[in-house]
Formats: structure tokens, C-alpha cells, sequence
């Protein structure tokens, strides 16, 4: 990513949640985090199946991640897979996997809430209240 200065606020606040909780947690917490990964591959493959007819501006290298990600999801997924079943043994540790997963499918799914009442519905951040795009502003100033 080259600026911030597009990224939604609410995108912003999901991924320094997670930032958050993986500079806080536990390795094999992280790790286990990472299992939402699980369904990756056939979710890149969509992507690069449908994305060439519907983004025909996307240049063919933009699409190089999906592509890469195809057979590193796999990997990354069943090492992530080895750690999680290693560490959480007991009843109260698969517990806590299942509320680490949770709170990445809740992390994922506020992104696409800010993305989609953006994009889809045309509901920018503050809309109603400036035509300003005032999320593009940094703390840094």
C-alpha cells in the first residue's frame, strides 16, 4: 500500500484490532487466528476466475497475490492447523480457539461492513454530515 489516505475508518478500526490482538497474544493464539485462512484457495481461485471479466481494468499482474496465494493458503493453513490442534488440547483450550476464530470472522466481517456501505451502498463515513472526505485525515498532521 503506497497511502492510507483511502482506507475507510472502519476498515482502519479492524485492522488495529487485530494488529492488537495478535501483538498481545500468545504465537500459537496468533497462529490459531489464522485458520479463518481455511477456505482461502477456493476463494482466490473465484477470484481469479471471476475478477478478469468484472475488473477488466485490473492489470493481469495485479492479480498476482490470488495467484501466489493458492498454493500458500494451503500451507499456511495446515501449519496453522498443526500449532492450533498441538496447543489448544484440553477442553477449555479449544474453548479459547473457538473465540479466537470468532473474533477474526468479527474482525473480517466489520471490514465488509465498512466497505460495503461505502461502496455498495453509497454510504461513505460521515455522509449526511460533510461532502468532505474527512476519514482520509491522519493523527500525524
Amino acid at each position: 500500500m503506497i497511502d492510507e489516505k483511502w482506507v475507510l475508518p472502519g476498515v482502519r478500526f479492524a485492522v488495529d484490532a487485530y494488529v492488537n490482538f495478535a501483538r498481545r497474544a500468545t504465537w500459537q493464539e496468533a497462529a490459531c487466528s489464522s485458520l479463518t485462512e481455511l477456505f482461502a484457495p477456493q476463494i482466490h481461485q473465484s477470484r481469479l476466475d471471476s475478477w478478469p471479466t468484472h475488473y477488466p481494468w485490473i492489470d493481469t499482474e495485479g492479480l498476482t497475490y490470488f495467484r501466489q496465494r493458492l498454493s500458500q493458503a494451503r500451507r499456511d493453513v495446515e501449519h496453522g492447523l498443526a500449532i492450533t490442534l498441538d496447543h489448544f488440547t484440553s477442553v477449555e483450550g479449544q474453548a479459547r480457539a473457538l473465540n479466537i476464530l470468532q473474533f477474526k470472522l468479527d474482525i473480517l466481517w466489520s471490514m465488509l461492513d465498512a466497505i460495503s456501505m461505502a461502496y455498495e451502498f453509497n454510504r461513505p463515513p460521515y455522509v449526511g454530515i460533510t461532502d468532505q472526505p474527512v476519514w482520509h485525515h491522519s493523527l500525524e498532521r
